[in-house]
Order: C-alpha cells, then structure tokens, then sequence
C-alpha cells in the first residue's frame, strides 16, 4: 500500500475542505492518505514523514517562503524534495497584490527556479497553470478545484416573487483593509443595498464572525445570488459552494470563475465598476426567473464538471503519477 501524507496550513481551512474533497472521492485499498496541519502538527510532521511514499504539501507557502526578499527559500527542509509536491492557489501569494482581472504579472523567476526543484506542482486554475506554464515551469500539472456537492446541494428553490428583496451573498471579511480591497465589499458589494428591492448579505467571515463548513449551505440558501467582485482568485471555494447550492454568480474574470461561468447561462461577468454593477443587480432584481435560472444551471455546471466525483479523479492521477517508480514503504 501506498502511503501519502497532505500537510495543510490548518484544520477546517481552505487547504483541509481541498484535501477531504480528494481523499472522500478518492477511497482506494492499494491507497492511504493521512492529512496533518502545520498547525499543532509540525511535530508529528518532523517525525513520520519519512515513512509515507509522497509528501502533498497543499499549497507552496507551507514549504517556500513567500517573501521576495527570503528569495522564496525553502522551508521545512528536512522534506525530501524528491518526493515533495505542491500547490499553486493564488495569485496573492507572490504578486506583490498587482494581479487584475484582466492584467495578471508574470511569476517571479526566482519562485519558478524554486518550484521547479520539486517532484511536481499543481495548479487549481487554468489562468494559473497557463501563467506558471509561459513562465518556464515545467513540472506544472492542471488540477481544477472541486466541491462537495452532497453536503453543498440547494436546500430551498430561489423565490421569484418580487414582493421580497433579491438577496446578493458574499463571503469574506469586511474589516480587514488589504482583504477589502482585493474581494471589493466596500467599493462594490455594499453599495448595492442602496438599491430598491436589493439585500446584500455577508455570509460567515474570520473571527468571531466564522463559521462551519457545515453551516454554510444553509447560508448560502438564504441568498439568490452570490457575487464576486475580486481583483483575483485562484479558484474560489465560495463561488463553486455557492454554485453547488444551485445559486448564479456574478464575477469579475478572474481565475476559475473563467471557467466556471458560462455568460448568461449560470452567471454573468463584471467589471470592478460600481455604475454597471449597479444596473446589472437592478436588472436581475426585475427578472427573477432569470436568477433562478442562473441558479439552476450553475448547479447543473458543478455536477458536470466541478464535483469531488468529477475532479477528484484527476487529483488522484496527479498523486499516482507521482507515486510512478516508487517502491513502496508498507
């Protein structure tokens, strides 16, 4: 049997719902997978890792610093590199907070230089698989983001009764500048509840205003649309919940969410201008057979293309063809 271990930043984050999304849709005998946090886990990590076939760090900054000035050094360096891969997530991650919609900067040469010393990298969007690609990675592997969608499923049908306000859904943090900016809740999310008919409502966050995946669904039924406004995403966890819950998204272009949306079929796109956002919202508000139109096609997106039992098997080849010419250690 073949051992491998997933290190993930912290339980019940991003990192760990991506990791329980592969191994639930992934369950082999020939196959195990432990999942450890950095979190309260460094130790168990140190001590055990020589003894799993494969080591799947989720994202890169787990075991790369991501500061420019460390010069991308790696970290936890008593990982074997030669069986050590990694994840690419985000754009935020190294670009200095400069990507846009439509202009993404090039990765940094030295971080290329510094993943291409890995076993493998994946990548969880086409935008950024394409972006590492041109850069000269070589050892870039597509693996699109998935979701669970027996648990994020639609609990309630969209109303199309305009006797109620068209409810728009986000999911952040508000209160956290550089956080604001990058997802745009101030500049162009909040502003919508000044229009006639409209609610914007703020689904979980950190903090105290945190809450459980399994929470969530029942969050995201509560909405009709859910909008992402973002300078850049990886491929958002909040929107394919969203989309599984069997609500349309209005986006920017950004990563994932190029994929994802078909425009006018389960979403529209938008740009980061508050004028036409606001029409747009104002026109959905006025045709809400639309909206539960969007709502409908974009769960029926997600069970073609983007479930645990779709994409799960293609992380899965990920790991296996990265357990190729191992012998392994059970």
């Amino acid at each position: 049997m073949y051992r491998v271990l997933i290190i993930v930043d912290k339980l019940g984050w991003s990192y760990d719902a991506i990791a329980r999304g592969l191994v639930n849709s992934t369950r082999r005998d020939d196959l195990s997978f432990t999942i450890v946090p950095l979190e309260g886990g460094l130790e168990d990590i140190e001590r055990e890792h020589d003894t799993y076939d494969l080591v799947v760090a989720m994202g890169w900054t787990l075991v790369m610093s991501k500061k420019p000035k460390h010069r991308y050094r790696h970290e936890l360096t008593f990982l074997d590199r030669k069986k050590l891969v990694t994840g690419i997530h985000s754009h935020r991650s190294w670009d200095g907070y400069t990507s846009l919609p439509n202009t993404c900067p090039a990765p940094p040469t030295e971080l290329i230089e510094q993943l291409s010393c890995l076993r493998s990298v994946n990548a969880i969007s086409r935008r950024l698989f394409n972006l590492f690609r041109k850069a000269g990675l070589t050892n870039v592997v597509l693996t699109e983001n998935g979701v669970d969608a027996d648990l994020f499923s639609p609990a309630r049908p969209i109303s199309v009764d305009r006797q109620r306000p068209l409810v728009v859904g986000f999911c952040g943090s508000t209160n956290i500048d550089k956080h604001d900016y990058l997802k745009g809740y101030s500049e162009f999310i909040a502003p919508l509840q000044d229009l006639p008919n409209v609610e914007v409502k703020v689904l979980g966050g950190k903090g105290d205003q945190r809450v459980s995946r399994v929470e969530m669904p029942n969050l995201y039924s509560q909405i009709d649309l859910y909008i992402c406004a973002s300078t850049s995403e990886g491929f958002s966890q909040s929107v394919l919940e969203a989309s599984s819950c069997g609500r349309g998204v209005i986006s920017t272009r950004v990563g994932g969410c190029e994929d994802l949306i078909t425009e006018g079929h389960n979403g529209v796109f938008i740009d980061r201008d508050l004028s036409a956002i606001k029409r747009l919202v104002t026109k959905l508000e006025a045709d809400r057979v639309l909206v539960r139109q969007l709502g409908e096609h974009n769960r029926q997106r997600i069970l073609e293309r983007y479930a645990w039992t779709i994409q799960g098997p293609v992380w899965l080849e990920f790991i296996e063809s990265n357990l190729k010419g191992c012998i392994s250690l059970v």
